[in-house]
């Protein structure tokens, strides 16, 4: 017992060390699980993949499970910064490296990357690694724009060309029914919208307005493929768009995920219109509220550019206001230079999360572009 205890002690000591406390896969705080076989602290989330991994990887709980001696010294040698320097040597500055709050699919593949396929031990890989090859292509199930039915689809990814299509019958002969610039694509994981465990929004911009696909792929490690094969493709654009632009920077620009989404409803331009119910997202890096009829509608029904408070634009909660049903009780005011905005939330708790996350934009300072995006929204207002 007092060797149990003892060897408890040491574990939870080298868990608090700045180096281990963290998972070692998605970097969820205070980590209670650890890979024996590989020595590093996980959280109990990525433990679940480590199970299946029972070839590469064994895992115990550092508080409930009994360590032996040779275990604990494992431990001791080894650590979450010593696996990091084996494991991912060599990730692509492309490739999305999933956090705690990522989808499920997004962390299996990225724990069976590093310790299954070991993509990024800095060994060379023959055939070389699908997402680096500057071409991708394949089938995909894709969401049809009026019958809602998803169909298999060819796409095609050139990142020499920073295209990418897709067709509606599988004959390329016929061209493809799309030809999308990488220049305005973003690409985000959203299986619960889209009711799949794999699912993908890709949404890029078509004759002023935001254009959505919503695809998926039965295999996991498939899907995962195509999402950073196309951030591959964006970070090259991105390259020669601003060659002086750090890693670091450019990081940011590749793929975003929504700041918030959600439904609220909304009124006409005189607020005396019914309120209607409205599908938004709030995409922070490009400063826009965009509405949709539904959540998985191909455009966007209307757009509000949000700006900052120097060139007067606010948000607020407003007062409850009854509308159908008397179902909707608090608001969300958004104030621009021209017009004042009226969006009803069901609950407090949203209607914070809404200003909250507003605001967040509304602090940040524009940026030049954001200037262009302003004018060409306001023109069409």
């Amino acid at each position: 017992m007092a060797n149990k205890d003892r060897n408890k002690t040491i574990l939870l000591e080298l868990g608090k060390l700045p180096e281990n406390n963290q998972c070692a896969d998605c970097g969820a705080p205070d980590p209670d699980w650890a890979s024996y076989k590989l020595g590093v602290f996980v959280c109990l989330n990525c433990s679940g993949v480590h199970r299946n991994l029972s070839n590469i990887s064994r895992v115990k709980s550092i508080r409930l499970d009994f360590w032996d001696d040779e275990l604990v010294k494992f431990m001791k040698t080894n650590g979450n910064a010593t696996g990091r320097a084996v494991y991912e040597k060599a990730v692509p500055a492309f490739y999305y490296r999933p956090q705690q709050e990522d989808c499920a699919v997004l962390r299996e593949q990225w724990i069976r990357a590093k310790y299954e396929r070991m993509e990024f031990t800095g060994e060379t890989k023959y055939p070389p690694l699908a997402y680096t090859t500057g071409f991708y292509e394949g089938m995909l199930w894709k969401k049809g724009k009026e019958k809602g039915q998803f169909q298999r689809r060819k796409f095609v990814l050139s990142e020499k060309e920073f295209t990418l299509a897709y067709y509606n019958k599988e004959d390329p002969s016929k061209g493809p029914k799309a030809l999308i610039s990488i220049k305005d694509v973003n690409v985000t994981f959203q299986p619960e919208k889209i009711g799949h465990a794999h699912g993908l929004q890709i949404t890029y911009q078509e004759d002023s307005h935001t254009r959505s696909l919503f695809v998926y792929h039965e295999s996991g490690e498939e899907i995962v493929n195509w999402f950073n094969a196309i951030r591959a493709a964006r970070y090259a654009y991105l390259k020669t768009a601003y060659p002086t632009g750090s890693d670091k920077e450019l990081r940011t620009r590749i793929t975003r995920n929504y700041l918030k989404e959600g439904y609220m409803e909304k009124t006409g331009p005189m607020q005396k219109e019914t309120f209607k119910k409205r599908w938004f997202i709030l995409d922070s890096q490009d400063r826009k509220l965009l509405y949709f009829k539904s959540q998985l509608d191909a455009e966007e029904l209307g757009v509000v550019f949000i700006g900052t408070e120097t060139n007067g634009y606010s948000v607020s909660e407003c007062i409850p206001k009854r509308t159908r049903g008397n179902r909707w009780r608090c608001g969300v005011t958004v104030e621009t230079p021209d017009r004042q905005f009226v969006f009803m939330c069901e609950q407090e708790r949203e209607q914070r999360e809404w200003v909250e996350a507003l605001r967040q934009v509304i602090s940040k300072p524009m940026q030049p572009q954001d200037y262009t995006t302003e004018a060409n929204i306001r023109g069409k207002s």
